[in-house]
């Protein structure tokens, strides 16, 4: 159907991310009305974990290194341009904090306080194409100041259906992937992974990391499937330090996920750097 559009193409995807080759992550969130409650607010603690990571890997003593320039865009009622820029500024950026929980390995809970950036939102409708459109012109120009960096990664979460979406298609939203998907540098093509999530009552049918269309049922997961990048083997290497199980030709896809599955895609599709040598950052 679209696999032609999505495959990762010929560049090695193992340019170590650093202060010299930068990388960039852009995390589109879903705000209409249908993520109100809990998973508005499970979508935005699992963001502001996962910047909180990315500043702590970037941290060298008091130092923040730019090792990363990071985007956060909302779309709802409005799209919003919520963050934008090197991790040293976005660490700048915060709102406040929060306590959250984390499982410390040993049967119990370690309690971290770590900095907001974005605020649980729901209302309007779900204008997916358009936050792609507005995400292209700042990763394009990202492109051509870090040529020879490790390509850019796009993570988009949403709980439904674009706007355009009907009888398993969605025109203007696969449009708006195509055209990111000609964005690249000397180590490959643009990477777009996609993070539906739910409530527990849908968790039953939890899709990880699929690699094969034809086991997958429902027809929306089908067309996330098919706008979702392969993963290439540095990141297949990533997810399996998470815990997730990839197989050969596993696309950077979940669907009805939970908090941890939305954080584990969150941390592994961010920083692909968990599966290559961590040597000269």
């Amino acid at each position: 159907m679209a696999n032609e559009i999505i495959e990762v193409g010929k560049g090695g995807y193992d340019r170590q991310i650093g202060t010299k080759y930068p990388g960039m992550i852009m995390i589109l969130i879903d705000h209409s009305t249908s993520m109100g409650g809990i998973k508005a607010k499970n979508a935005a603690e699992a963001v502001n974990r996962v910047i909180f990571e990315i500043v702590r890997w970037s941290q060298v003593g008091e130092e923040i290194k730019d090792r990363c320039y990071v985007g956060v865009i909302g779309y709802g009622a409005k799209i919003t341009r919520i963050l934008g820029g090197t991790i040293s500024k976005v660490n700048e950026m915060h709102l406040g904090s929060e306590t959250i929980e984390e499982d410390n390995g040993a049967d119990g809970v370690l309690k971290m306080e770590i900095p907001i950036w974005v605020r649980p939102e729901a209302d309007g409708e779900t204008p997916m194409a358009e936050a792609m459109n507005q995400a292209f012109p700042t990763i394009e120009k990202w492109s051509k100041l870090c040529p020879d960096s490790f390509p850019p990664i796009i993570i988009n979460i949403t709980d439904g259906a674009p706007d355009d979406y009907e009888g398993g298609d969605a025109p203007i939203t696969k449009k708006a992937v195509e055209k990111l998907l000609t964005l690249h540098t000397t180590n490959g093509k643009l990477l777009f992974f996609n993070a539906h999530i739910s409530d527990s009552l849908a968790l039953n049918s939890e899709i990880k990391l699929p690699n094969n269309r034809d086991l997958i049922s429902d027809s929306y997961a089908k067309f996330l499937f098919d706008i979702s990048s392969l993963l290439p083997p540095s990141l297949l290497q990533s997810a399996r330090k998470v815990g997730f199980s990839p197989q050969a030709n596993a696309r950077g896809m979940v669907f009805n996920a939970d908090t941890s599955t939305l954080i584990k895609l969150l941390i592994f599709g961010s920083n692909p750097n968990l599966g290559l040598n961590q040597s000269n950052r």
